[in-house]
C-alpha cells in the first residue's frame, strides 16, 4: 500500500485483479476468469449466493456493484446501500412496534374484560345464593301450611267418622 493512496492493503493486488488508471485515478477492475474450474466472477458468485439465500426466504437485498467504480465511489455506494437498508429496517421496526402496541392494547382490553366478567360472575353467584335461600324459606313455609291443613283435614275427617257421617254430632 502506498502511503496516502486512500486504499487499504486488502484492496491492492490479488489474482484476477488489475489496477487501471483512468485519467490519473486508479480504479480496481476484475477480469473475468476463464477456465479456472468454474469459479466465476464476483458478480456471478454474489448472484449465486443471493439465489441460494432467496430459496430459503425472500429478501430485497441487492449486493453493491463494486466493479468499475473508483474506491471512493464504491464506498459511497456501500454507504448509500447501508443507509437505504437502515431506513428500511427502521421502517420495519416501527411497523412492528406499532403492531405490538396495538396487540398490547387488545390484550389489556381483554384482561380488563376478563376481570369485569369475573366480578359480574361473583355478583351473580351471590344473587343466586340469595334467591335459593329465599326459595328454600318459601318452600318451608308452604310445607308448614300443607302440614297444618293436613292436620285440620284429619281432625275434620275423624269428626265426620265419629259423628256418623254428619259434621255436627247429635248427642
Amino acid at each position: 500500500m502506498e502511503y496516502g493512496s486512500g486504499k487499504p492493503s486488502w484492496a491492492i493486488g490479488g489474482g484476477g485483479d488489475s489496477d487501471v488508471e483512468d485519467g490519473g485515478i486508479r480504479t480496481r477492475r476484475r477480469s473475468s476468469p476463464v477456465g479456472d474450474g468454474g469459479a466465476g466472477s464476483y458478480q456471478q458468485q454474489q448472484q449465486q449466493r443471493t439465489t441460494t439465500t432467496n430459496n430459503n426466504y425472500k429478501t430485497n437485498y441487492q449486493p453493491p456493484q463494486l466493479v468499475g467504480d473508483t474506491y471512493v465511489e464504491q464506498q459511497t455506494h456501500m454507504i448509500e446501500d447501508i443507509a437505504r437498508t437502515n431506513i428500511e429496517v427502521e421502517t420495519n421496526a416501527n411497523n412492528i412496534l406499532s403492531t405490538l402496541y396495538g396487540q398490547r392494547q387488545q390484550l389489556q382490553n381483554a384482561n380488563d374484560n376478563t376481570w369485569q366478567m369475573r366480578t359480574n360472575v361473583a355478583s351473580a353467584q351471590r344473587e343466586l345464593k340469595e334467591l335459593q335461600r329465599k326459595a328454600f324459606l318459601k318452600k318451608q313455609k308452604l310445607y308448614l301450611i300443607i302440614a297444618v291443613l293436613s292436620l285440620v283435614d284429619i281432625v275434620l275427617f275423624c269428626r265426620i267418622v265419629q259423628c256418623g257421617g254428619s259434621f255436627f254430632c247429635r248427642r
